[in-house]
């Protein structure tokens, strides 16, 4: 029994002063709230009642309310002049109002993202100016500011963002006030996109923010008369560079445009764009309208927003000019040798040409012919840098001689239809950089040039009403809008 107890002696030492802590933290716990309760009593009957002694109401408190008040510690007084704290739950609170990123003021209202801008109400007059270097704005400043410290704060605020480039790009505008004229507001020309307004408060400060530059949207016809090569055609005219490239996309599904268009052929296009007032393009153009007048054919297309959201064109009829595969996956090309027997020029005899060449620039983007998946994406003998992508109902189109393929092509690759795939090369056996493009049809090699397939969509019968309407309102467009006058084309040689 004696060994048991010496083993287990510390444990029993332990658990002895463990028992001595327990007791001793219960009487002090009881002997705080028994204070605590007694000083709360003492200041709510004889410190509170010298302070209101004349306009305390006293009432007897039942007892329910004695009980609650020592849990809930709520002064309990009526008085005209002051109100009881309220009793209130913060987990009530609702916390969604303000998100957590907010920063707070003390008030509890958000930090306004910038500084509200001094109103304006009349103006006496505006100077615009058109500055070209720093040496010129440091002669306008000094003339247009009323001391050393508003030159330094002007200086400071319009170097860092004015255009030099622009004309008018600096404009100054005054306002009376107190039966003085003085400088108020300072507009900046930035760049396209955005300008730089900035005021003047009533105490000297310069506030600025940036503002949205004002945009005027314009309508623009554009008649043109080809000349020994559509490209050039297009690019003597003042036409956005976008507007071209959706032109040539649209059509290179229904012409040829090495041997369909002749010298003398029609090309009409209207278009929307919006412009600065300094004439620069803003954003991205829409084509409207196009339309070819050859010799054997004349096609129209317009642009019709579907009512599942979708943008295409369409002929008049409703049908979508697109096809299931291009016939011209590369714009702006030169077709250097057509589909059928041809003088090899390295082989040096006759042999079958099973597809086109399009002559171009080193680099120039190659397209998906249509939507498909890559089947091949490598080295192929004489093709060189070679593509193969695989169609619905057995069509592939094949791609030869590439340069480099774009990054993340490679085989079981899915692209749609006008997706660049890779740039043009000299790769394999070739004599020069140019695209070699093959049509095939299950085992049978296609003349892509004399390829015809039917639209990939058609405007659905309930549609149709809404689609001949967007066709009127065009034509009106058409027939309203003027004939650009810069379509004076130079013939190249």
């Amino acid at each position: 029994m004696f060994i048991i107890l010496k083993k287990n002696l510390n444990i029993l030492i332990l658990l002895f002063f463990l028992h001595l802590s327990y007791l001793g933290l219960e009487n002090f716990i009881s002997f705080d709230a028994q204070s605590s309760q007694q000083i709360y009593k003492e200041n709510l009957t004889e410190k509170s009642q010298p302070q209101f002694d004349k306009k305390l109401v006293k009432k007897k408190v039942p007892e329910t309310v004695l009980k609650h008040s020592e849990t809930t510690r709520i002064a309990n007084f009526k008085n005209n002049d002051f109100f009881s704290d309220s009793n209130f739950n913060d987990l009530n609170l609702d916390l969604t109002l303000v998100p957590i990123t907010e920063r707070i003021l003390f008030s509890g209202i958000p930090v306004p993202k910038s500084k509200p801008l001094p109103e304006i109400n009349n103006y006496t007059k505006h100077l615009t100016h058109s500055v070209t270097s720093e040496e010129d704005l440091k002669k306008i400043v000094e003339k247009n500011s009323t001391d050393m410290y508003q030159y330094e704060k002007l200086m400071g605020l319009i170097k860092i963002d004015i255009d030099y480039a622009v004309k008018d790009n600096l404009k100054f505008s005054y306002s009376k006030i107190n039966g003085t004229e003085s400088l108020t507001e300072i507009s900046i020309f930035k760049n396209n996109l955005y300008e730089v307004n900035a005021r003047v408060s009533e105490h000297g400060e310069i506030i600025s923010q940036y503002v949205t530059a004002p945009t005027e949207r314009k309508i623009l016809r554009h008649k043109i008369t080809v000349y020994h090569s559509l490209s050039k055609s297009l690019h003597n005219v003042k036409i956005p560079k976008e507007i071209i490239e959706s032109f040539i996309n649209q059509f290179s599904f229904s012409v040829d445009f090495q041997r369909d268009i002749n010298n003398g052929d029609q090309i009409e296009i209207l278009f929307e764009a919006n412009y600065t007032k300094n004439n620069n393009l803003v954003g991205t153009p829409k084509l409207l309208y196009a339309a070819m007048s050859l010799n054997n054919q004349d096609i129209e297309l317009f642009r019709y927003k579907l009512q599942n959201g979708k943008v295409d064109y369409f002929d008049p009829s409703g049908k979508s000019i697109r096809k299931s595969i291009m016939r011209t996956p590369i714009s702006g090309a030169r077709l250097s040798s057509r589909f059928g027997m041809r003088k090899h020029p390295i082989l040096g005899y006759s042999k079958m040409h099973r597809g086109v060449d399009f002559a171009a620039k080193r680099g120039t983007p190659i397209m998906s012919a249509g939507d498909g998946r890559v089947s091949f994406a490598g080295r192929n003998g004489s093709y060189g840098k070679f593509l193969e992508i695989r169609h619905l109902n057995g069509f592939s189109t094949r791609y030869g001689h590439l340069h480099k393929f774009k990054k993340g092509i490679k085989k079981g690759k899915i692209v749609k239809q006008g997706d660049i795939i890779g740039f043009v090369g000299n790769t394999g056996r070739s004599t020069g950089p140019h695209l070699h493009y093959e049509v095939k049809h299950k085992r049978r090699i296609i003349n892509p040039m004399t390829l015809k397939l039917p639209s990939r969509m058609e405007v659905e019968k309930n549609e149709m009403p809404n689609f001949y309407a967007n066709i009127s309102l065009t034509r009106e467009r058409l027939a309203t809008t003027p004939i650009s006058k810069s379509d004076r084309l130079v013939i190249s040689n």
